[in-house]
This record gives structure tokens, sequence and C-alpha cells, in this order.
């Protein structure tokens, strides 16, 4: 598949990272945080019980292990009220902030596009003043380590995702909703068609697999500074069989 990443010259502190993506390969892996949405970790919840929340939420209690002693009420019961007297999400609200909290600490994102168009040169190739990089990454690794982001109209998750993801016996889905959040947008940026890679640390710089095909450069880079990139770059480019164009806006 192929995937694109566009890097903005408008700031030269940008050369050196688009150098090392064409000549070693490696790309940023960053904290979600430094990403350019600002909401990715803004989403509504959906706290109406479905068919299996009291049973998740009774396991949940079961396991808090606080000693049978100071238990009033079993955990069934417990899990029962708390539903029927409709504090599910005061109770819940240590679970939801610490797996959000636990997301924006633990994992890292670099952001790749499945297409190129004006709007993606525009937000993130310096309007015209930076490149785009065509990489092609073997399908298998699609929905394995690279991820398409999902659009909708609203972002919500229901709470049961959340507590379940809490249960002893199901911590791997402590990763599955963390790719849900980092992986779910609104639907005002859907016209980007987002690739996600999604790492197991964050601020690093991993070896993408892969190769690139093609260095596209947009059609207001300055001639001096095409130049100065395309001298570090062209031999690399002729031995690798790398396309080198330009993009007219």
């Amino acid at each position: 598949m192929k995937l694109y990443k566009y890097k903005d010259f408008t700031n030269d502190s940008n050369h050196p990272h688009f150098l090392q993506i064409v000549l070693e390969k490696k790309i940023w892996c960053a904290s979600p945080d430094s990403l350019n949405d600002k909401d990715e970790f803004n989403f509504e919840l959906d706290y109406t019980p479905s068919f299996n929340t009291e049973t998740i939420l009774t396991q949940l209690i079961a396991q808090s292990r606080v000693p049978d002693s100071l238990i009033s009420f079993s955990p069934s019961f417990t899990a029962n009220q708390t539903l029927a007297n409709n504090i599910l999400e005061e109770s819940a609200r240590p679970i939801v902030e610490n797996i959000t909290q636990k997301s924006r600490q633990e994992l890292g994102v670099t952001s790749f596009s499945s297409i190129v168009n004006s709007t993606l040169w525009e937000r993130y190739g310096g309007n015209g003043n930076g490149a785009c990089i065509e990489i092609n990454i073997p399908d298998s690794l699609i929905d394995q380590s690279y991820h398409r982001v999902h659009y909708v109209p609203k972002k919500i998750f229901h709470i049961d995702i959340f507590l379940e993801a809490t249960l002893s016996e199901f911590n791997n889905k402590e990763g599955e909703v963390f790719r849900n959040i980092l992986l779910t947008k609104t639907d005002g940026w859907r016209d980007e068609k987002e690739i996600r890679f999604i790492g197991d640390g964050q601020n690093y710089n991993f070896i993408f697999d892969g190769y690139i095909s093609k260095v596209i450069f947009g059609a207001k880079v300055p001639n001096n500074v095409q130049e100065k990139l395309l001298y570090q770059i062209s031999n690399h480019c002729n031995s690798n069989n790398i396309i080198i164009s330009t993009h007219e806006i």
C-alpha cells in the first residue's frame, strides 16, 4: 500500500527530518499530545447500560481486592444498585481517566495519508513549500502496525469497553481501547484519509518497513532550498530507483 508523508520546509529545522526519512527510512513516532488535532482525547461516553454492563461491573467489583470483611454487600448487588441509582458515570470516572492518561503516555503515533491532494499540501506540505514522500508498505502490515483512521460524526465510546479493559482477564483489551481512541476522528478530518502507525513507545525514531518510491517537491520550494536538498539526496535516489518530481498546485 502506498502511504504519503508530508514535510513542511518553511522552517529550516524540518530539513533534517526530511533527509532522515529519505536517506535512513527513519520517522519520528510522536506523543499523541503533540498531534495537530487538539481534540484527540476529547470524546463522549455512552453510559446507557447494555446487556453486558451489569455483568462486567460485577466482575470488576469482585476484583477490587477489598477484604471480604469490609464488603457490606455482594458485588452483584453493588453493581445492580450502581446502575439503578444512576451513579455509573461517577463510579467509572477514575477508570476512564486512568486509561485515557495511559494512552497519552504510553503509545506513540506517526501519521500518514493514503492520498495526495491540495488540502494535505496546504496543511502539512508548507502550502507547496515542502515535500511529499511516497512510501510503499507491505499490505500485510495494514491493520497490524499501520491502521486506517475511522471517521465518525461524533466521537462516542460505550463505557463497557473501558470497564472490560480493566478486568484482569482482559488486560490485552486495554491496548484495544488505546487504539480506538487514537484511530477514531470526527468527519471534519475525513478528507485526509489518514493511516496511523501506532508504536509501543513515544518520542523516538523508528525505521519503517517498506521502501520509498517517490519524492515530490512542492511548487513553492525556493530554488536554493531545493538545490541544497537535491544535492544531498540525488545519488541515494538514483541508486534506489526513487523518482524525484515536482508537484504543481
